[in-house]
Formats: C-alpha cells, sequence, structure tokens
C-alpha cells in the first residue's frame, strides 16, 4: 500500500526581503503575505510475482492459449511430418533389414540343401562303385575259379586215368606173378606141373574176390 508524505514549508515575507533594484530587470514578488509549497514525496514498496496478480489472470490466459495454438501448429506442421517421416524411415529401414535377413536364410537353407543333395548323390556313387567293384572282383574270381576247377578237374582225371593205367599195370603184374607162385608152389606140393590154365582162372578168382 502506498503511503505519500507531505511537506510544508512557510516562506518569510516579502516585507523582510530586500527591495530589487529597479533596473535588475526582475519581477517583484506578489503581495501575499504567505507563500506556501506543497512537495510529494513517492514511497516505494515491493510488487509480488506478475503472473500471480489477479488483475492480470484474463490477459495472461488469452495469451496462454494463442502460445498453446502457435505451439500445436508449429509441432503438427512443422515437427509430426518430421517425426513421422524418421519413423516411416526407420520402420523402412528395419523390414529391409528382415527381409534381408530371410532372404539370406532362404539362401543359407537352399545352399544347405544343395550341399546334403550333393553329399547323398557322392555317397551313392561311391556305393555303387563299390558295388560294382565288388561285382567285377566277384566275377573275375568265379572266372579264376571256374579256369582253376577246370584245370583242377583235368588234372585230377589225368592222375586218375594213369592211377587206372597203372592199377591195370600192377594188377597184370600180380596176376602173373601170382600164377607163377602158384604155380611153382603147386609143383612142389605135388611134384608135377599144375595147367597153366587152371593157374590163370585160380589167380582171376582170387583177384576178383579180394
Amino acid at each position: 500500500m502506498a503511503e505519500t508524505a507531505l511537506l510544508y514549508v512557510n516562506a518569510a515575507p516579502p516585507e523582510d526581503l530586500p527591495p530589487a533594484p529597479a533596473d535588475s530587470g526582475i519581477p517583484p514578488l506578489p503581495d501575499s503575505p504567505v507563500t506556501s509549497a506543497t512537495t510529494e514525496v513517492p514511497v516505494e514498496h515491493k510488487v509480488g510475482l506478475p503472473q500471480l496478480n489477479v488483475e492480470t489472470f484474463a490477459g495472461q490466459l488469452f495469451w496462454l492459449a494463442v502460445s498453446l495454438i502457435v505451439l500445436f501448429l508449429v509441432i503438427s506442421r512443422l515437427g509430426v511430418p518430421k517425426i513421422g517421416g524418421v519413423m516411416a524411415a526407420r520402420a523402412g529401414r528395419i523390414k529391409g533389414d528382415i527381409d534381408a535377413a530371410a532372404d539370406s536364410k532362404r539362401k543359407s537353407e537352399e545352399a544347405l540343401a544343395r550341399y546334403e543333395k550333393a553329399l547323398a548323390d557322392a555317397r551313392a556313387r561311391a556305393l555303387k562303385i563299390g558295388d560294382d567293384m565288388r561285382k567285377v572282383s566277384q566275377d573275375e574270381a568265379d572266372a579264376k575259379n571256374a579256369a582253376e576247377a577246370e584245370r583242377v578237374a583235368a588234372e585230377t582225371a589225368k592222375a586218375e586215368a594213369r592211377i587206372a593205367e597203372m592199377r591195370k599195370a600192377a594188377m597184370a603184374n600180380v596176376a602173373t606173378l601170382a600164377g607163377d607162385v602158384a604155380s611153382e608152389i603147386v609143383s612142389k606140393l605135388t611134384g608135377e606141373a599144375a595147367p597153366a590154365s587152371d593157374v590163370s582162372n585160380a589167380v582171376r578168382s582170387a583177384l576178383k574176390t579180394a
């Protein structure tokens, strides 16, 4: 609350002052017996925060509304499109990365499938080659065994033929030797020579029985 101090100053009567010279050019003082002067001295006082002054609430609310509207327009016209563009670009990059990762995964799966197929084909070819080699080796072994069997059979037949001839010759020699021995035994026992035909028949009968 402002306070005002009033100071009253009384001036001396004009008759107490010396008269001014006539030629000085200074106008004479008025004939009032008392001259009074009033001086107003303002006293400073503290004022509160302007935004809390109830007398300016209406203006503050108005400018606050205007500021909010301007801020909304600036954000909606400038900030939101930029943010939306940044988000769209980021979403596009993320989508591109996801698509690239999916494509890489698909290519790796295709490469793995081709590798597994090639490995299976190689195994199948190796097994086929092994089977073919075993079959060829078996055929060669069978052929060699057949030839060897034929050779052995031929050698066996020849050996059996020689054995048969040798046996036949031995038997002939045995028959002759046995006839000679029998004739000699009969002649020693009886003192007479036995007929050759009887001795031969007896030897052949003995050999057949044996």
